[in-house]
């Protein structure tokens, strides 16, 4: 025993045997195998070192996903670890690449390792060049691409719609493709030999059929105020400035009369005409605009952008869709209502409305008249109200009138308010009905919260909107705790600053934010994307696309 003791203390002492390194009988297949920077003919391959490997080969397999059968494109012999990452070239576009790797140690063929691959897809080619407003019509689009020897392009594909491509076609380098169509987004495909060479997206314009066509120059003024216009006309105005209404002695524009129902639209979304002046509603006309930009901020007075004129009649629908509207600093509000009249129900949607600070009369002003249903959505309204209330609606005790659903859905409103006797909403029909959901509201002060008439006291639905820096909107707290400032008629006296307990507090809970759901300024509004707000989907949907 005493010598196996010995024995085994001089082993474990002996130097000349601690294993350093191991050496197998093969080498090991290259692994973390990465293709990077891949472009049209192009792609970037790395993988690790093997141990014992002096160098590689590499196979490259075209229209393959791992399964190398058949004879490679390419073979790439000779590579080093200094060649890692390797950059394979002369591939074709859009096609499927399968590359393996095998590891070698030079003079010693029989410690080639297995192989160990990649796959991935090159870069479609882009000889499709992007329409010019020109080439798109409202069913039809006029698609150009670059013409390059060697590439025999056969095929558009739009949607469900195939268009093979005729031998003109292919000399001239463009094609027109009708079956579209209007006013919506498409892509388009350009293919040659079964592969995508190009792909571009595109709007269809307005639809044009039956349309008067406005082009820049011409009177628009004189055409909407033409006594031969039929009603219902549908006015499609190509981009430029269009001045309605210029009175050099007043020094400014102003109004148009709208004395039939009709639409006004901008052909072009990227190209939308800019309207200088505003809006007079007359005799019960409707008035349906779209992708416009309505610039009252020259007027010559300080009249409202739409005001209803004509008394004892029923109006139409006013719609303004997809606009940009700014007014004077000066000037009064977006809208007047004061005739004892009704209108079927006023919307803006997808709009930006800026810069109506409303010194006299209030943003969305309606007093003698009764409107059916006001519904502002996926629009952002800043600098506006800036010492009035936001909506007003008064009762103007009309016979078989049950009051007007009003609803805020989807709105980011910046900087709105900032009066201490105004609130959002100042609507004293008894039998209102109040939808304010998901929406973002920053910067916000009304003393008087979000309304103090009692008769606004109708159970509002409040969803999903979030506040940040809103004076008085809120009650004090944070997250989802903070109430709303609704007028409760619980209440004897309305004092939000009040500390001795007779808060107005509301119907429903908002979620008050600690930072800003914006790092920019108004117009851009430069959106924090980590903000509760967005990922809760709230606010105009423009600026988290």
């Amino acid at each position: 025993m005493l010598g196996l003791a010995t024995l085994t203390m001089a082993s474990c002492s002996d130097n000349d045997n601690i294993i350093e390194s191991l050496v197998f009988g093969k080498n090991f297949a290259p692994l973390g195998i990465e293709a990077n920077s891949v472009k049209e003919t192009t792609a970037s391959i790395t993988w690790k070192t093997a141990v014992n490997a002096t160098n590689y080969t590499m196979e490259v397999y075209a229209d393959d996903s791992l399964t190398f059968a058949g004879t490679p494109e390419q073979v790439i012999t000779g590579l080093t670890a200094d060649d890692i990452p390797y950059t394979v070239s002369g591939l074709q576009f859009d096609t499927k690449y399968s590359v393996r790797i095998q590891s070698l140690t030079e003079g010693d063929e029989g410690r080639t390792s297995t192989w160990n691959g990649v796959y991935f897809r090159t870069g479609t080619k882009q000889f499709l060049k992007n329409p010019k407003p020109a080439e798109i019509a409202d069913r039809s689009v006029t698609l150009t691409w670059e013409v390059e020897e060697g590439y025999d392009v056969s095929t558009i594909v739009i949607g469900n719609i195939t268009h093979e491509i005729t031998a003109e076609e292919k000399e001239a380098g463009q094609a027109t493709i009708e079956g579209l169509e209007p006013e919506t987004t498409y892509t388009a495909y350009l293919y040659y030999n079964g592969k995508q060479c190009g792909n571009r997206n595109f709007t269809t314009i307005a639809d044009l059929a039956g349309a008067i066509l406005v082009h820049e120059g011409d009177d628009l003024k004189a055409i909407i105020e033409d006594e031969e216009l039929p009603a219902n006309a549908v006015i499609a105005v190509y981009g430029g400035t269009y001045e309605l209404n210029y009175n050099e002695e007043a020094g400014g524009f102003g109004a148009v009369k709208i004395n039939k129902s009709m639409t006004i639209k901008g052909i072009y979304p990227t190209d939308q005409p800019i309207l200088k002046g505003r809006f007079e509603l007359n005799d019960g006309a409707g008035l349906t605009l779209s992708q416009l930009v309505i610039d009252g901020t020259g007027n010559s007075t300080t009249d409202q952008i739409f005001n209803y004129k004509t008394a004892d009649v029923n109006y139409g629908a006013l719609d303004v869709q997809n606009c940009t509207i700014t007014g004077r600093a000066d000037g009064k509000g977006l809208l007047y209502l004061n005739v004892k009249a009704t209108v079927e129900s006023i919307t803006f949607n997808n709009c930006i409305v800026s810069g109506i600070e409303c010194s006299g009369g209030d943003f969305i002003d309606s007093r003698a008249g009764h409107p059916k249903a006001l519904t502002l959505t996926n629009s952002t309204f800043y600098g506006v109200a800036s010492t009035r209330q936001f909506i007003r609606i008064d009762d103007p005790k009309v016979d078989g009138f049950s009051g007007t659903n009003v609803i805020v859905d989807h709105c980011t409103l910046y900087n709105v308010g900032g009066s201490a006797n105004a609130s959002i909403y100042y609507v004293r029909f008894p039998e209102n009905k109040f939808t304010f959901t998901n929406n973002i509201v920053v910067g916000t002060v009304y003393k008087r919260g979000f309304t103090n008439q009692s008769t606004s006291d109708q159970e509002p639905t409040l969803d999903n909107n979030f506040y940040f820096d809103c004076q008085n909107l809120t009650s004090p707290g944070t997250g989802a705790d903070a109430n709303i400032c609704w007028f409760d008629t619980d209440t004897s006296a309305y004092d939000i600053t009040s500390d001795t307990g007779t808060k107005a507090r509301g119907k429903g809970n908002g979620t008050v934010l600690e930072t800003s759901p914006f790092s920019g300024e108004a117009p851009t509004f430069t959106v924090n994307p980590d903000s509760k707000a967005f990922a809760a989907g709230a606010g105009d949907p423009r600026w988290i696309q």
